[in-house]
């Protein structure tokens, strides 16, 4: 066991790479002054003794030691699978097959405010006080299902002493992420927590913008089922009145309809609901666009499809509840395996000026874009191409520095600007930080309850 656990970080984190580095060879890589007030970048020298030590002591020193750590490794393995499923709490619903689970630990409790945790900026004359009530209520695809973002943002509202009442939404079919989502770092923090959402994995923005299919007209259908199936035209474009991922005839969901008439009863009680429901709009390439009847389209005809349906859903919503600020979330970047593909991350951009741009000309409506780390885990494997925990909590960080430049929230976390903002964000010598804005920008660290600025690992699972 001893033998395992050296190089281990006390955070239970993979040593980054850079890490690694000056453990074992004696290059000791440190982060610039703007980080850490220290001068050099690079500084070659004996590496800490006791990080060194890692290196050796690693080796195996005989064949029973071998075998013993062999079965300490598979009896933590068990460990660990049992933890995974015991921690999900009744708020969950499971999309996949998946064995049964054990009950969640007996009530689990949130974090609450802990004073001087946070670099906080707090500002007079916000809609919300930063004492006051904030009411979230979340609408989506997989994003809002498999992905902690949501209960990231309702977490740290609470940590910075606002109050987030729990609403009895008549439609929100989750309250807490799906079984495919991660266990992340930080999750026995909100694991108590309810985040009521309208969850529909492999829905297009067209699920979420119709009452009716009263508009729909039956043609040929290029997809898996023969015979005639509806479509409809929005911004020139023949688009499927199905729903589901590719738009499939044959599965259980296909009839169903997420009504403005149905959102806006329930956001007729938020002060911030937040749409992200867009985003397979732009996923329609990986089922041979069944979706657009095989039409191959391209992102700037896309576009407009998303932009006329979020327009349908926030003006319905602006209609029945004026007060209500409204959050688009923005596309995420493309990924592979665990790291976004830079080569397209100007492609991304441009889709999010489009709809950006579209949505903009609505009152009380503000778009939340964010950049994710370059080189680091960012993305989950299963379900593939989603953000893991260290995105989900760059999500949530950008929504609430958004409400606070919008002046709906009098408080947020203090983040860095400009060239520090983007040096902060692809940090991983998480000890080395000395600023908590930092740390807070970080995007693989966090601060800890002690105010402390620790390693922050993708989630358990989503490798």
């Amino acid at each position: 066991a001893q033998a395992i656990l050296v190089g281990t970080s006390a955070a239970g984190s993979k040593p980054s790479r850079a890490q690694d580095i000056g453990r074992c060879t004696g290059v000791a890589l440190r982060p610039s002054s703007a980080m850490t007030g220290q001068a050099s970048e690079l500084e070659r020298g004996p590496a800490d003794e006791s990080e060194g030590k890692g290196c050796a002591a690693t080796r195996w020193s005989s064949p029973r030691l071998g075998l013993v750590a062999v079965a300490a490794v598979l009896v933590g393995a068990v460990a660990v699978s049992v933890a995974v499923l015991a921690r999900r709490g009744s708020g969950r619903k499971t999309t996949l097959p998946s064995p049964s689970r054990v009950a969640p630990a007996p009530h689990p409790v949130a974090v609450d405010a802990v004073e001087g945790r946070y670099d906080t900026v707090d500002q007079d004359g916000a809609r919300i006080p930063a004492d006051g009530e904030v009411r979230l209520y979340f609408v989506g695809g997989s994003n809002v299902a498999w992905q902690t973002w949501p209960d990231q943002l309702h977490s740290y509202l609470r940590k910075l002493n606002f109050t987030v009442p729990e609403e009895n939404y008549s439609h929100a079919d989750l309250t807490f992420p799906e079984e495919l989502a991660p266990v992340c770092d930080d999750e026995a923090e909100f694991q108590a927590l309810r985040t009521p959402r309208i969850a529909r994995p492999g829905w297009g923005s067209w699920g979420f913008a119709y009452d009716s299919r009263d508009d729909c007209v039956a043609a040929p259908f290029v997809g898996e089922a023969k015979g005639e199936h509806p479509f409809r035209t929005i911004a020139g474009h023949a688009v499927s009145c199905l729903n589901g991922w590719a738009c499939n005839p044959h599965k259980d969901q296909h009839l169903d309809l997420v009504r403005p008439s149905d959102v806006v009863e329930d956001a007729a009680l938020a002060d911030v609901v937040l749409l992200s429901t867009w985003v397979n709009d732009f996923k329609q390439q990986y089922c041979d666009y069944k979706c657009f009847n095989g039409t191959e389209l391209d992102p700037e005809a896309i576009a407009p499809v998303s932009v006329a349906n979020l327009r349908r859903l926030i003006q319905a919503i602006s209609a029945r509840n004026p007060a209500a600020f409204i959050v688009v979330i923005a596309l995420y970047p493309d990924a592979q395996q665990t790291l976004l593909v830079e080569e397209t991350l100007g492609k991304i951009a441009a889709i999010n000026a489009a709809v950006r741009e579209g949505v903009s000309t609505e009152p009380n409506v503000a778009f939340v874009d964010f950049e994710l780390a370059p080189g680091q885990d960012m993305f989950q494997v299963k379900p593939p191409g989603h953000p893991n925990c260290r995105g989900d909590r760059i999500m949530a960080t950008q929504v609430m520095r958004t409400l606070f430049d919008r002046g709906v929230l009098g408080r947020s976390l203090a983040l860095p600007e400009g060239d520090l903002a983007r040096e902060c964000l692809r940090a991983e010598s998480c000890g080395a930080i000395v600023e908590k804005a930092c740390c807070q920008a970080a995007a693989s660290c966090r601060v800890d309850p002690d105010g402390v600025c620790v390693a922050y690992s993708a989630g358990e699972g989503s490798l």
